[in-house]
């Protein structure tokens, strides 16, 4: 989980939103999605920059990809807020009527009877004591329900947040106060959230870029080091290991360590831990080792456990390259010890 907190003041005057304002949210969303910060970093900056622009008491940004939702909360407190986000598995089958309204908005599956419904799909209700009526089954003809909401926040707003075809979110926010929001500003609210769909889409565009150039230079960098015949195999071994590291998600809290017939090249520190990553060493469809990576703590999970689909591919592809590393050194060892036989021989 990755917390923060604010010291300063949170709310600014809803009428006194500006064009101008807007502007400077926008621009800060999309600065932040070009640092190159993990989803939830940049969810975390993204989350309270909104909380500052948005006159309300609690905001909360929901993500889903691929089975796993990326949440990120920020509640007023006093002199600032606090901001919490963390990765959990989804919840098929929310309890609190307000989590359901979420995970229905979130994917697109739900329909509130007017006036509590917008056409950008955002759900609303000015006062959450007062009775609602809910089409949860995401059909017009279905039959609508007057339902009570409660809860401590009286104002609410849920408003999608448009990112593509893999990802899909939704915008929470809240207002201690009955009444504080109306239909205006339900429908400026689906503007943010656009906003944030785009930067979240800009975001993993980013991120997906800088993965997948840190995993070409470790592939060329084995590469060089492989065509580098005058040093011994060691040492091509040692530099290999070292490639590692900074190809992985957090380069900072990984080691290597690469295993050939009982000999281990390992990253400074290396350390086993439950947090690892490997991959056969084979030479010539023989198993001789390993090549390893592990993290120093546990880290939010991912494809595998804290590692990416695409590390999982990777460290496949550095053990099958060391491989046909080894086989190459010990092919020409071996054609080297039959030319000096064929000499003896002559001799």
């Amino acid at each position: 989980m990755i917390e923060s907190t604010h010291d300063g003041n949170p709310l600014l005057a809803w009428a006194g939103a500006t064009h101008l304002r807007f502007r400077d949210l926008l621009h800060r969303l999309f600065s932040m999605a070009n640092q190159g910060f993990l989803r939830l970093e940049f969810l975390q900056m993204a989350s309270g920059s909104i909380l500052e622009f948005l006159a309300c008491d609690v905001l909360e940004v929901r993500l889903e990809e691929g089975g796993k939702v990326y949440r990120c909360r920020g509640e007023v407190e006093e002199g600032g807020f606090r901001l919490a986000c963390d990765l959990v598995p989804p919840d098929p089958e929310p309890a609190q009527l307000a989590d359901r309204i979420m995970a229905s908005v979130l994917g697109g599956q739900f329909l509130a009877a007017s006036p509590f419904s917008t056409r950008g799909g955002s759900f609303w209700t000015s006062d959450s004591a007062r009775p609602v009526l809910l089409r949860e089954s995401g059909r017009l003809d279905a039959e609508a329900h007057s339902v009570v909401i409660g809860g401590r926040y009286r104002s609410l707003a849920f408003v999608p947040v448009p990112v593509d075809e893999r990802i899909r979110g939704v915008l929470f926010l809240g207002s201690l106060k009955a009444d504080h929001f109306t239909r205006n500003d339900v429908q400026y609210f689906e503007g943010v959230g656009e906003t944030l769909g785009v930067a979240v889409a800009f975001q993993a565009a980013q991120w997906a870029l800088r993965e997948r150039v840190k995993e070409l230079d470790c592939l060329y960098g084995i590469a060089q080091v492989s065509q580098q015949d005058g040093r011994s195999l060691d040492a091509r071994l040692q530099d290999i290991v070292e490639l590692l590291p900074p190809a992985w998600q957090y380069p900072e809290f990984t080691s290597a360590r690469i295993l050939l017939d009982g000999r281990a090249f390992q990253t400074p520190g290396f350390r086993e831990t439950p947090w690892a990553q490997e991959a056969g060493l084979l030479v010539a469809g023989r198993l001789r080792g390993a090549v390893q990576v592990c993290y120093a703590r546990d880290l939010p999970a991912f494809d595998e456990g804290p590692f990416l689909l695409e590390e999982r591919s990777l460290i496949e592809e550095v053990a099958h390259q060391v491989g046909l590393l080894v086989n190459r050194g010990e092919d020409a060892l071996a054609m080297a010890k039959l030319f000096h036989m064929l000499e003896q021989r002559r001799e």
